[in-house]
C-alpha cells in the first residue's frame, strides 16, 4: 500500500482489465528502468493513476494515486 496516496496495491489489479485503460511509456523519469504510466478505472478506487515497471516477468508497482484529485 502506498500510504502517502491511500491506494492499496493489492486492490488495483483490475485496472489492467479496464477496456478504456490508457498506458504510456515515460522515459524521462528513470535512467535505470523503464517506467510505465497507466490511467484506468478500478472497482475499489474509481479512476487511478499508476506508475509501474517490469522486474523480469512480474509487474512492480512504483506508486498509485486517485486520479480524480488532480
Amino acid at each position: 500500500m502506498t500510504k502517502e496516496h491511500g491506494v492499496d496495491f493489492a486492490r488495483i489489479e483490475d485496472a489492467f482489465d479496464d477496456p478504456y485503460v490508457m498506458q504510456f511509456y515515460y522515459r524521462e523519469h528513470s535512467k535505470f528502468e523503464e517506467r510505465w504510466n497507466l490511467i484506468a478505472k478500478t472497482v475499489r478506487y474509481g479512476l487511478i493513476f499508476l506508475v509501474y515497471t517490469f522486474r523480469g516477468e512480474d509487474i512492480h508497482y512504483v506508486t498509485a494515486r486517485h486520479a480524480e484529485k488532480w
